[in-house]
């Protein structure tokens, strides 16, 4: 089977939900293979374990940058031992006439040099089990061209972390800022973002998606975010919300659900590895 593509769209309303992007890579267009906790996951280095992450910090291990996309004040009651803050706004693109859209390249070698990372930094991305903030930093670094096997995303994020009893901190560490450059500089990956046009094209075509993956409540037009023209939604789309590839309660709360759950998921909505998803 020929792996299909998956776009996301971020033209439609600002602050679009793109953890499930992740998830589509985990769940499986590849051969699955074992993986920590739960297993099946086609691409299981996309993830880190609170445990291999401790061993990491321990380790004292190079060219490891853990990042913190919560807002300041949580970031500030506790974060992981040597995280750095990073927030939505700084990832967005504050002159777009639409609030939400993405950064540019510049801005984002700009923050990303801000915060310490080097090009041949390893970046573990984390943020509470009830924001998709990870998901979407994951999503612009892949489209600008940060190596994949270069980004993980913390599974379970800080609550993983906590409820494991491991350690926090209060205070930002020292940072000594980089001339941060994307390797292939301008070289996007196109297969990341969608347009208009492509959106419009493929919700008449039989072999392509187009999946809300917000609340239900945007997804129904109940609620507007701020900032954003109008409720609702394109008509004609499939609705997954992103929490729904999510442990929601008990021990492993927050973490990343089994491949062949996210599957079930995924295939009982029409959402199969056959066809190429376009996603906001």
């Amino acid at each position: 089977m020929a792996q299909r593509t998956w776009r996301s769209l971020q033209e439609w309303l600002p602050y679009s939900m793109l953890s499930l992007s992740a998830g589509i890579l985990l769940a499986g267009l590849a051969p699955a293979v074992q993986a920590v906790p739960s297993g099946g996951y086609a691409r299981p280095e996309l993830l880190i374990q609170s445990g291999e992450l401790k061993a990491l910090i321990e380790a004292k291990a190079p060219n490891v940058r853990i990042i913190d996309i919560r807002d300041n004040v949580q970031y500030l009651l506790g974060h992981v031992p040597g995280a750095v803050h990073v927030w939505r706004p700084d990832i967005e693109d504050k002159n777009h006439p639409l609030p939400g859209m993405m950064a540019s390249e510049a801005r984002i070698e700009e923050l990303l040099g801000s915060v310490g990372v080097r090009e041949k930094d390893t970046l573990i991305i984390y943020t509470s089990s009830d924001g998709p903030d990870n998901g979407r930093l994951w999503w612009i670094l892949a489209y600008y061209g940060f190596p994949l096997h270069q980004l993980k995303l913390l599974d379970g994020g800080i609550d993983a972390w906590k409820a494991k009893g491991y350690p926090t901190e209060t205070m930002p560490p020292r940072i000594e800022k980089t001339r941060f450059r994307f390797l292939e500089r301008g070289k996007v990956s196109h297969p990341l973002l969608c347009t208009m046009p492509e959106v419009k094209s493929a919700l008449k075509a039989p072999d392509k998606i187009v999946l809300d993956v917000r609340s239900k409540k945007e997804f129904t037009g109940e609620e507007v975010k701020k900032g954003a023209p109008r409720g609702g939604r394109i008509p004609g789309v499939t609705w997954i919300e992103w929490k729904d590839v999510l442990v929601e309660e008990g021990l492993f709360k927050g973490y990343w659900k089994p491949s062949e759950d996210i599957r079930k998921i995924f295939s009982a909505k029409g959402v199969t590895p056959d066809k190429d998803i376009y996603m906001y």
